[in-house]
Formats: structure tokens, C-alpha cells, sequence
């Protein structure tokens, strides 16, 4: 279960009332809050798988879910696979900001200390934002169906059900972003392939 104990779930419960004071009309409020139950623990999921952090991740779906409650009216009549992706598109950019937000802060608080020894953590570090710069140089194309297929796991069906597309384009499309992040990687000197 999502909840780890009562006071978890007593919380969840104040939240969803809050959301739905967001929302007028009372079958859009048994809407949502069918939406909030099917959808929370997904979100929870994909938020936590960024972020590793249970106090973040709570975060993440608070914000997703006031964001989906505020536009509830746009958002309840789309199909339920497109509905599914503007969720994980939310959560996926909300834990991604929070998470920018955190290593801002943290830099920030760094900023006064002497400059870190070369050790194989902090090589690490410079290899992972590398890895990072180079993602964010891709296309957003590129971007999105590697986070779909890597990072949540997706499998090709239901990346092309989200995306609109054939399972052989969300093959090719993958293998594409792959090898454009490949080349850009050798470019670095991060991997030889």
C-alpha cells in the first residue's frame, strides 16, 4: 500500500479535500477523485524513481495533483491513454524541477566550500551532469522516448499508445535517440562504442 501508516493516509485524505475545492461541479468531483485514487500511486512511483526521496516524491504529487485539479476542465474529457501521458508528463516535470531546485540549493550551500578532491564519487558526479548535458542537447523527441522506455520503463505498445504512434516507430524512434546520444557521448569522451 502507497500509505506506511494512518497518519500517511489521514494526510492523502486532507489533500484530495483540498484539491477538490479547486473543482465546482460535484460530478467532476467524483471524477477526479476517481482519477486521484487510480493515478496517485503511479505518480508516486515515477516521482520517487527521480527524485529517491520519499519527502520529495510526496511533493511532486501534491503539486501534479493541485496542477491536474486547476485544470480538471480541460483535462476530464480526454481519452484515457492521453490522460495517463499528461499525467506522467506532469509528474515526470515536476519531480524534474523539484529536483533542479534541490541541486540549486545544494550548489548554492556548496559554494563556500574549497573545491572538492578528484575522487571517483565526484568524477562520478562531472560524468553524470555530462551524461545530463548531453540528454538536454537531444531533442525533445529524443528526450521524451528515452525517458519513457528507460527511465519509466516503458514497454513499446505502450509507448506507442501514449505517443500515437506504430510499435515499429517507437522501435526506431528509441534506437534513434540511442545512437544520437551515443555519438554525442563519444563527442564527450564519456563512451566508446
Amino acid at each position: 500500500m502507497l500509505y506506511e501508516n494512518d497518519k500517511q493516509k489521514k494526510m492523502g485524505g486532507i489533500m484530495l479535500a483540498i484539491y477538490l475545492t479547486l473543482i465546482d461541479n460535484e460530478d467532476d468531483k467524483k471524477s477526479f477523485e476517481d482519477l486521484y485514487n487510480q493515478n496517485r500511486s503511479k505518480a508516486y512511483a515515477i516521482a520517487f524513481n527521480i527524485l529517491k526521496n520519499k519527502t520529495l516524491a510526496e511533493e511532486a504529487c501534491s503539486e501534479t495533483f493541485f496542477s491536474l485539479a486547476k485544470s480538471f476542465q480541460k483535462i476530464k474529457n480526454l481519452e484515457s491513454h492521453k490522460l495517463d501521458y499528461y499525467i506522467v508528463i506532469t509528474v515526470r516535470n515536476v519531480s524534474l524541477n523539484l529536483l533542479k531546485k534541490e541541486k540549486e540549493h545544494i550548489k548554492a550551500m556548496n559554494l563556500s566550500e574549497d573545491i572538492p578532491e578528484l575522487t571517483d564519487e565526484t568524477l562520478c558526479d562531472r560524468n553524470y551532469d555530462n551524461i545530463v548535458d548531453c540528454i538536454k542537447r537531444l531533442s525533445y523527441t529524443d528526450q521524451e522516448i528515452l525517458y519513457l522506455r528507460i527511465t519509466l520503463g516503458m514497454r513499446y505498445s505502450e509507448i506507442s499508445l501514449a505517443l500515437h504512434i506504430s510499435n515499429a516507430a517507437s522501435r526506431q524512434r528509441f534506437q534513434h535517440a540511442k545512437d544520437s546520444l551515443a555519438k554525442l557521448l563519444e563527442k564527450e569522451g564519456i563512451y566508446n562504442g
